[in-house]
């Protein structure tokens, strides 16, 4: 398919997902499967619970695919030293069982912000705590993503997220965990307004309906990468139903 005259095969679109397992619920076998789809498709990074952060880093060894690391999450509400400790002792974990340090295999961290103390207006707070992970694997070559949950948020609150989460250097800012809602696709323009354009977006949280074409308005509105459970379904529907279709946005 072609968006604004640019082509887009299916390793493009594979390249752009983070395949996410954070049921609650996963087993080893879900681990497994994930992974083993990630290094079939070329995924950007499969995501878990920390606890198998470790074992994904070790099946995905070499292949140059992320080790995607869920910070705080769902919630977001824990301290700011439980935040850092829990990112510094996945990433220990990691090196331990790889036989390395710490930042020597390609990883990737997504922590949930505090909401509350963004809706209460308490930006410097906000921004600390996000900057407090930034710093803490400044040295280790990490990309550091925001979630702000835009679900919960109106326009001048995701407007607000976005420059605190700029202010304290992340990388990428991120819509949503799904766990309080999907976020809407208008999110986008406003996220891209509010942040510089050396710092990405990534659209998640959206759901298994429809994922593929929710999936293709993201990237088509801006999305620099996308999260979701069904990245190989996203990446086969639109490489097989989509692929004769041309768009182009003035």
């Amino acid at each position: 398919m072609q968006i604004n005259n640019v082509v887009w095969t299916a390793q493009d679109i594979a390249s752009r997902i983070d395949h996410t397992v954070l049921a609650p619920d996963a087993t080893i076998k879900d681990i497994e499967i994930a992974c083993d789809l990630a290094l079939k498709y070329h995924f950007n990074a499969v995501y878990t619970n920390p606890y198998w952060s470790p074992v994904v880093a070790k099946l995905l060894a070499g292949s140059g695919v992320t080790t995607g690391i869920s910070a705080a999450f769902p919630l977001g509400s824990l301290s700011t030293d439980i935040k850092v400790l829990e990112v510094l002792h996945t990433l220990e974990s990691i090196a331990a069982l790889l036989g390395g340090h710490p930042g020597e295999f390609p990883c990737a961290v997504d922590v949930v912000t505090n909401i509350g103390l963004l809706k209460e207006k308490r930006y410097t707070e906000y921004t600390k705590d996000i900057a407090a992970i930034v710093d803490a694997v400044r040295d280790h070559n990490i990309t550091v993503k925001a979630i702000i949950e835009t679900s919960l948020l109106d326009e001048e609150s995701i407007s607000a997220a976005c420059s605190c989460a700029a202010e304290a250097e992340v990388n990428i800012v991120k819509t949503s965990t799904g766990r309080s809602g999907p976020p809407l696709l208008s999110h986008i323009p406003i996220m891209r307004a509010a942040l510089p354009e050396k710092i990405g977006i990534k659209f998640s949280g959206f759901g298994i309906v429809n994922a593929a074409e929710l999936a293709l308005c993201a990237l088509m509105l801006g999305a620099d990468l996308l999260g979701s459970p069904c990245g190989n379904s996203i990446v086969d529907t639109l490489a097989s139903n989509y692929k004769s279709l041309a768009i182009h946005l003035s």
